[in-house]
């Protein structure tokens, strides 16, 4: 029969949309529900410690003025600490990971977990160093947060390298191309981050040299008392616009991984399942 007699349908449309050949021809995982549970814990983590961090950085910011509200300098330090929590609990799902995306691709799954794991020991290093060395800028980023930066683009390589793998076992995952975010697009965000705190501090060092009222924003202003770098504040703004688009990226990785989770718990049947004789025939 190769139509249903009653909508017309192809049959072998119908089975191809219910059982989904592509995931049933890749190797299977160790223990897809254990990868599933690991992948959305990753994303809440990231989304969680992301926020926690960009509260920090706000709360950081001189010429804001939340600095001089009293319960500012505690907000700050729990943020930082959620930060470096979540940076902590993520080697849970790191090892409940090992080595179940090694089997969907030996090199990549591993070599995806390695640099994760790297990305999360720079992650806490340098939320550390941030909350120690407070940045003395009114503009508020420094050079040291470069550092946290670095541990989540790290973090974001790898996690890319397991999601393009595991992946591939979701549909809508494989499928989707509005609703799902690719982590390049992240990447090249912190990119543009770091960029912008670079280019904060440089601004601010030019300006200061007085070489720079030739340019276009290459004089200073005074911002709540201070002078403050056109450049630098110019630059500043790009990085919050970059980190906005980051954070709303996150959001949507997370509801991503809840995807590819789903496939994982409840994968669509067989076609051998179809096919298999009632039994007490």
């Amino acid at each position: 029969m190769s139509a249903c007699p009653e909508c017309g349908t192809s049959t072998s449309q119908s089975l191809a949309s219910a059982i989904d050949p592509t995931m049933h021809k890749l190797p299977p995982l160790l223990s897809p529900h254990r990868v599933g549970n690991a992948l959305l814990l990753l994303g809440v983590l990231t989304l969680l410690a992301a926020f926690a961090i960009a509260l920090r950085e706000v709360l950081m910011m001189p010429w804001l003025g939340l600095d001089r509200v009293s319960y500012a300098g505690m907000l700050a330090s729990m943020a930082t600490g959620i930060a470096v929590l979540c940076g902590l609990l993520g080697w849970i799902p790191v090892f409940q990971l090992w080595p179940s995306p090694a089997d969907a691709g030996i090199h990549t799954g591993r070599k995806g977990i390695a640099t994760l794991a790297v990305g999360l020991v720079v992650w806490v290093v340098g939320c550390l160093l941030t909350y120690e060395f407070d940045a003395d800028s009114i503009l508020g980023p420094s050079l040291i947060d470069l550092v946290p930066l670095l541990g989540a683009w790290l973090y974001l390589l790898g996690l890319k390298q397991i999601v393009v793998e595991v992946g591939a076992r979701s549909r809508v995952f494989r499928t989707d191309r509005i609703r799902r975010q690719r982590i390049w697009d992240l990447l090249i965000g912190i990119l543009f981050i770091g960029l912008g705190v670079v280019l904060v501090w440089g601004g601010e060092a030019f300006s200061q040299s007085g070489s720079s009222s030739s340019i276009p924003f290459g004089g200073t202003f005074t911002l709540d008392g201070r002078s403050v770098s056109g450049i630098g504040f110019l630059c500043m703004a790009v990085a919050c616009v970059a980190v906005i688009l980051v954070l709303v990226g996150l959001i949507y990785l997370s509801f991503n991984l809840a995807w590819v989770r789903s496939s994982l718990q409840s994968p669509p049947p067989r076609l051998r399942e179809y096919l298999s004789p009632v039994e007490g025939d």
